[in-house]
């Protein structure tokens, strides 16, 4: 829980964008650990490149997009 008048996290805001859509049953959200985490993907990018270059490259070949 947040104090009075401080900034919510990036985590409270994100779960903000998602809450009428689960509240509607439209998505449901699964919980989350640490130990899932080896789940996520993890891309290893070169430190001469900026990985925000790589990513439209990337969802290029996406077909769910």
């Amino acid at each position: 829980m947040r104090a009075p008048g401080s900034r919510p996290s990036s985590a409270d805001r994100s779960m903000e964008r998602y809450a009428h859509l689960v509240a509607q049953g439209t998505i449901k959200l699964k919980p989350f650990t640490v130990a899932d985490r080896h789940h996520m993907p993890h891309h290893v990018v070169p430190e001469n490149l900026d990985p925000r270059a790589l990513l439209p490259a990337e969802r290029e070949g996406d077909d769910r997009l």
